[in-house]
C-alpha cells in the first residue's frame, strides 16, 4: 500500500484536527525516543497543544537539556531574563511582607498572652480592617486603683 501525499494546510474540522494532532504528536515522540536509543543522542521535545496542554519527551532530564541548549547557544531570551528578575523581586517583597506579618502576629500573640495572664479585658478594634488589641484592666479593678 502506497502512502499518498497530503496537502499541508490547516484542518478546519475540530475533531479531525484533534485526531491528527494526537497521532502526529505520538509519532514525533516515538521518533525522538528511537533517535535517542539508536544514536545515543540527548533529545528533548516540548509540544503545547492548541488548548495549552504540555507534552514532553526527554531522553534524560528536560531541565538539563534546556540548560545545555542555553549554555551552548547563549540563547536566553531578554524577556525571560527580565521576567526572571521581576519574579525574583516579587519573591523578595513577599518574603519581607511575610516576615513583617509574622512579627506582627508574634507581637499580637504576646499581648494576648499578657492580657490573659494579667486577667485583663481585651478590646478588639476592627475599624481599619486591622487587628488592634487594647489592654485595659477590668472595670471592677478601676475603682480599686483609685
Amino acid at each position: 500500500m502506497v502512502r499518498s501525499k497530503i496537502e499541508l494546510k490547516y484542518i478546519e474540522d475540530v475533531q479531525r484536527r484533534r485526531v491528527c494532532f494526537s497521532k502526529r504528536r505520538s509519532g514525533l515522540m516515538k521518533k525522538a525516543q528511537e533517535l535517542a536509543v539508536l544514536c545515543n543522542a540527548e533529545i528533548g521535545v516540548i509540544v503545547f497543544s492548541a488548548t495549552g496542554k504540555l507534552y514532553e519527551f526527554a531522553s534524560s532530564s528536560i531541565q538539563q537539556i534546556i540548560r545545555r541548549y542555553i549554555t551552548s547557544t547563549g540563547a536566553w531570551p531578554d524577556d525571560a531574563s527580565r521576567l526572571l528578575a521581576q519574579r525574583a523581586e516579587e519573591v523578595r517583597k513577599l518574603k519581607r511582607e511575610v516576615a513583617r506579618l509574622e512579627s506582627e502576629n508574634r507581637s499580637l500573640r504576646e499581648n494576648l498572652e499578657k492580657a490573659v495572664s494579667d486577667n485583663q479585658r481585651i478590646i478588639y478594634n476592627h475599624s481599619n480592617m486591622e487587628t488592634e488589641l487594647t489592654l485595659r484592666p477590668p472595670s471592677w479593678n478601676v475603682g480599686l486603683l483609685k
